[in-house]
């Protein structure tokens, strides 16, 4: 339907996930052009193809495009609003209809975004998420709401896995403190809801990659890989020592689609267990485009790529896997190379290069 490396990935996840709660249900999805967000329509709409008939109404403030414009143009089930999920009339007028589970994706995933969109940041996960909560409460649907790592404290021991009890704080950073502060206000909002007996469900990604991110996108992974295809050298801003949790979107994906049905707590991390250096990703894309130099501008700075606002953070998913059937995760070096060959094979399409 799409090409083989998501076909691939679409199959994978409809073994490991039982999808019989989305069977006849409606969806919403808020934020359908998002990169977490695509992959969790491809799946549903991969599954239609079962007989799961699931009717997808997906709102975002642009029209389809990238991965999840082919995506809703293969769709059947798929109905798409062009909308300013940040405008409450908007979102009640479409809240009009019964939904049975709601995807709460649209809060920016990528620090320019949320930079220059600080008033939309905060709105999206305080009077938009009660919105959803209250309609969630009185329709019995239940809710995801996407939070983020850098809900945890700056304050933190390199060498110690964070688990979803480890103490929340802002970061050190003032460009990041209404990012992180809009995500801890939206997970203690749905707490309150929680405790009012809405079914709502707080997740925690941390670095997610995998097909859906084109070289425009400017998380630290895509633009790597956008220098090993074009430049003649992989350069890196400081020494590119900062260590992530890294986890490929398909898996990743698996667990949204099992916390929202069946979830038995709160908030869980979702991530991989693949813990590597911007460094050790640089050398991964470097070997793929043989041996490609690694330039590093400035040895003297660390922390130039530090996404979660940590040099070092290890997500556990421990939780995750006590509760559900475990799976195989995808291998780092695995993936990293799906998404190199993924961009390859889309360079026409996306780039427009002849």
């Amino acid at each position: 339907m799409y090409d083989n490396i998501v076909n691939e990935d679409l199959e994978f996840i409809q073994k490991n996930v039982n999808l019989k709660q989305f069977k006849n249900s409606n969806v919403l999805i808020l934020g359908g052009n998002s990169f977490l967000a695509t992959y969790i329509q491809a799946a549903l709409d991969f599954s239609n193809n079962s007989n799961l008939q699931c009717n997808i109404t997906s709102l975002s403030l642009n029209n389809p495009r990238g991965l999840f414009k082919k995506i809703y143009h293969n769709s059947r089930r798929i109905k798409f609003i062009k909308a300013d999920i940040s405008n409450e009339i908007s979102i009640k007028k479409i809240l009009k209809k019964k939904f049975n589970f709601i995807f709460h994706c649209a809060t920016y995933g990528q620090p320019k975004k949320w930079d220059n969109h600080q008033f939309n940041t905060i709105n999206l996960s305080t009077n938009i998420l009660k919105i959803l909560l209250d309609y969630s409460l009185n329709n019995k649907s239940k809710i995801l709401y996407f939070s983020s790592a850098d809900v945890y404290s700056t304050n933190i021991n390199n060498n110690k896995l964070i688990d979803e009890n480890y103490k929340l704080g802002l970061p050190e950073f003032s460009n990041r403190i209404i990012y992180s502060a809009s995500k801890i206000i939206g997970e203690q909002l749905c707490k309150i809801y929680k405790d009012k007996g809405t079914k709502v469900y707080v997740v925690r990604p941390g670095h997610t990659y995998g097909p859906g991110q084109d070289i425009d996108d400017q998380r630290i992974i895509s633009q790597l890989i956008k220098r090993g295809i074009f430049e003649k050298n992989i350069y890196l801003m400081d020494n590119g020592r900062s260590v992530k949790t890294w986890g490929y979107i398909a898996d990743i994906t698996i667990m949204f689609l099992n916390i929202i049905q069946t979830g038995r707590s709160l908030i869980y991390n979702t991530t991989g267990n693949n813990f590597a250096s911007i460094y050790q990703l640089a050398t991964i894309i470097s070997k793929y485009f043989n041996n490609k130099k690694i330039v590093i501008k400035n040895n003297k700075i660390m922390n130039s790529y530090i996404g979660s606002g940590h040099s070092k953070i290890k997500l556990s998913s421990k939780k995750y896997f006590n509760e559900f059937k475990k799976f195989k995760k995808t291998d780092f070096k695995t993936g990293v190379k799906k998404l190199i060959e993924w961009n390859l094979n889309n360079t026409n399409d996306i780039y427009k290069i002849k």
